[in-house]
């Protein structure tokens, strides 16, 4: 109370005095929210192997710090088979909280770098879950029941902590900004996944500058910069194709290693992974939409085939 009353009189001897200095004023505030849904169905083979489902939910209510819930489910190659062979991708699920903080970097007052740092804390084996979803979405559309979720890895807590950095450059003329190229490369270090990860994207479209390009749940913080929480949206349109490479040096990964800390089931991994993804995304005042199909290099050495998934991604901004 008596800040308050404090604050009046002074407003009042500014009103008396004449005197016109500058205001206060609260700024709007809003949020985004995220949604991404990969699965195996949507890619090239419409499988249902390996790498089989991904689902990532992400809110960020403030310009730079967010967190996120991710599931990620992986299975063998044949799922009928209720002990699939040890030569075979072991069962295995992961449910994870995230929380991380990004930023546009300003640089001779050019936005053209992005640096982002999240870190994840969350459980393996049974405990994520992955068993009933699998299995409750295979009922709900009426597909066979998943044979082979006894053999999963165990129940594990896991963390991690993943830095990512990108690099946006126009390769198009100044009055003409319809393409441009996002380099980035990441670190991943932690129980769920270690790795180093170089990727390039190029991007055909309008309005590009709204955006830093498309990832994967796997291979990308959840940090949307496009987001500034005042209220302020980038353009009413914007819409673009883009086409993806990645490379991965991979060390360990929970889904072919398995446990860190508890026998389990693995296979070797392959110690480099390629990885080619095609998408488009459009983007409407404040909803946006992308889709995209991705193509991997096989993971681990006794891998049958190569793998194919597709994802869609949906933002919110309030």
């Amino acid at each position: 109370m008596r800040k308050f009353l404090l604050t009046l009189l002074a407003a009042k001897a500014v009103a008396q005095s004449g005197l016109d200095l500058p205001m206060e004023t609260a700024e709007p505030h809003g949020a985004v929210i995220s949604l991404i849904e990969e699965n195996d169905k949507f890619g090239a083979f419409k499988s249902d192997r390996y790498y089989t489902q991904g689902l990532r939910l992400a809110v960020q209510m403030d310009p730079h710090a967010y967190f996120a819930v991710t599931q990620e489910i992986n299975t063998p190659f044949d799922t009928s088979n209720p002990n699939p062979p040890d030569t075979d991708l072991p069962y295995s699920g992961v449910l994870y909280f995230s929380y991380g903080y990004g930023k546009v970097l300003e640089r001779e007052g050019r936005r053209d770098c992005l640096f982002s740092v999240e870190g994840q804390l969350g459980v393996t084996g049974p405990d994520s879950g992955a068993e009933t979803v699998q299995n409750r979405f295979h009922q709900l559309i009426g597909t066979d029941q998943v044979k082979g979720w006894g053999t999963q890895i165990p129940s594990e807590p896991v963390a991690n902590v993943n830095v990512e950095f990108r690099r946006r450059f126009s390769i198009s003329p100044v009055e003409y900004p319809i393409r441009d190229l996002i380099l980035r490369g990441a670190f991943q270090a932690g129980t769920i996944r270690t790795e180093a990860i170089l990727g390039s994207q190029i991007r055909w479209g309008w309005n590009l500058d709204q955006s830093w390009g498309q990832g994967t749940i796997r291979h990308s913080n959840a940090y949307n910069p496009d987001f500034d929480g005042k209220g302020v949206y980038p353009a009413n349109f914007s819409s673009w194709f883009f086409a993806d490479t990645q490379l991965e040096v991979v060390l360990r990964n929970y889904a072919t290693n398995g446990t860190n800390f508890r026998e389990s089931r693995q296979v070797t991994n392959r110690p480099v992974v390629l990885q080619f993804m095609v998408g488009a995304t459009v983007n409407i005042y404040r909803m946006t939409v992308a889709y995209y199909m991705a193509y991997r290099t096989k993971e681990f050495e006794t891998q049958a085939k190569a793998q194919s998934f597709g994802g869609f991604k949906a933002d919110i901004k309030f």
